[in-house]
């Protein structure tokens, strides 16, 4: 997303990918586990293959913050004090997966206020996580 853009209805913003790691995988573990190296669903395939999964996957935070942060980077204080996330996650995000989110707008609720429908997919081409974010544009 480029801040200094126009946006208009029936428009999308830049696409962006982010690439996952294991290590990227076990940072946002440790937020949630006091700085701790644990072994769980999102870090350790054996763990994860016990509770039915293939291996090791990916918070739900991780995309919820991929999100977070480009709409923080074009909206700034607009997402912060005032932005909406809703999303659903449809598919796990595994380590190595790459991963790009997809904002279009939806509508706007208000001259300065934009409603985007958000979609991450992986490198395959699959949905994995989908909702809408808000925010307002200030100026």
């Amino acid at each position: 997303m480029n801040k200094n853009q126009n946006i208009n209805c029936n428009e999308s913003l830049d696409l962006t990918s982010y690439k996952i790691g294991r290590m990227e995988i076990k940072k946002f573990n440790r937020l949630v586990t006091g700085g701790k190296d644990t072994l769980n669903i999102h870090t350790d395939d054996e763990v994860a293959q016990k509770a039915g999964l293939p291996k090791a996957v990916a918070t739900g935070r991780h995309p919820v913050c991929f999100i977070a942060e480009e709409m923080s980077k074009f909206f700034g204080k607009g997402f912060i004090e005032n932005g909406n996330l809703d999303v659903k996650f449809i598919k796990p995000i595994f380590p190595g997966d790459t991963i790009s989110i997809e904002f279009e707008i939806n509508s706007r609720a208000e001259p300065e206020k934009f409603i985007f429908d958000v979609s991450i997919k992986n490198q395959n081409g699959e949905i994995v996580t989908k909702g809408v974010a808000s925010a307002i544009k200030t100026k």
